[in-house]
């Protein structure tokens, strides 16, 4: 999932454009559950667009229910009740009731809770799967620096292992033009994206180890030959969050200021949909944990080369 950067001057895809770098924000937590956004005069005079443009982009993320907008109020970021989330089963269910059940009480869209709860553990394990380590590697520095102020116990090992696509890989399905043609500048802009985030995360947990905060560390990255569809985190084998990558339409900048049309996963902010296996989860939250980590485990040997960097 790669960054737009600046606003794109093409005007069809500036709404795509401020809708990812507020669904970032959310994200991030710059802006928490139920708070107010911005109006849209301000974001408009923010992101240099028109008020139209930002409707557009506000209209995106309450289809994505990340955000409500109360007449006359505003809009705010949506808010999770505390309480197991139960989605209805589909019409025909022979089981009726309750299909599927998240029992988090963190709203699924954020990231950093779970990172703060598996930073806690003494020995900390995280296996990813993602275009970029983008939003990951941004926690990863919050929870180092919690550990460096004295915020938090530090853990005793930290490991990570990174499973991230092969940007040399012709078979890349995105980022790609949308003619369909295989353009090198496009995935060598994936690539510097990639690159810098995995090294700030690199930087971050290597700095405990130099600052002899925690004994062990060991970062492993491996490169696969295809676009992941979809985002994994494995925390400490017990916690599972996992997002999809949307294909969209966009326009990627290029070195020389040449804008080309692709598609691409974009922004930072996929929704999260949190499983967890522990005694008290359902069989199918345990279920679908061991089965992500037998994806990843199995990718991971299987199909994927260790990274020159």
């Amino acid at each position: 999932m790669t960054s737009h950067g600046s606003a794109p001057r093409d005007a069809k895809f500036q709404y795509r454009w401020v809708a990812d770098e507020l669904r970032k924000e959310i994200n991030s937590e710059a802006y928490g559950p139920g708070e107010r956004l911005a109006t849209q005069e301000e974001l408009a005079s923010r992101f240099g667009v028109s008020r139209a443009t930002v409707s557009q982009a506000l209209a995106i993320l309450r289809k994505e229910e990340l955000i409500v907008t109360r007449q006359g109020s505003g809009s705010y970021v949506a808010s999770e009740p505390d309480e197991t989330r139960q989605v209805p089963a589909p019409t025909g269910s022979p089981e009726g009731g309750v299909w599927a059940v998240v029992s988090e009480r963190v709203p699924p869209v954020l990231l950093r809770p779970y990172l703060v709860e598996a930073f806690e553990a003494n020995v900390v394990k995280l296996d990813v799967f993602s275009m970029t380590t983008e939003s990951l590697a941004a926690r990863v520095v919050d929870q180092k620096d919690r550990i460096v102020a004295g915020e938090v116990s530090p853990p005793r090992s930290i490991a990570a292992r990174l499973l991230l696509p092969n940007t040399e890989s012709t078979a890349l399905a995105i980022p790609r033009q949308v003619s369909g043609e295989d353009d090198p500048r496009v995935r060598a802009r994936l690539g510097g994206i990639l690159h810098s985030h995995v090294t700030m995360l690199r930087s971050a947990l290597f700095e405990l180890r130099r600052l002899k905060l925690v004994e062990e560390v060991d970062v492993q990255v491996r490169l696969v030959p295809f676009a992941p569809q979809m985002k994994l985190y494995i925390l400490n084998n017990r916690v599972v969050l996992q997002g999809f990558y949307i294909p969209e339409e966009g326009t990627a900048t290029l070195p020389d200021g040449e804008e080309i049309a692709t598609y691409d996963a974009y922004g930072t902010g996929a929704t999260l949909y949190p499983f967890r296996a522990s005694a008290d989860s359902t069989p199918e939250q345990a279920g679908v944990v061991r089965a992500a980590r037998k994806f990843f485990n199995a990718t991971w040997e299987n199909l994927a080369t260790r990274a020159a960097f």
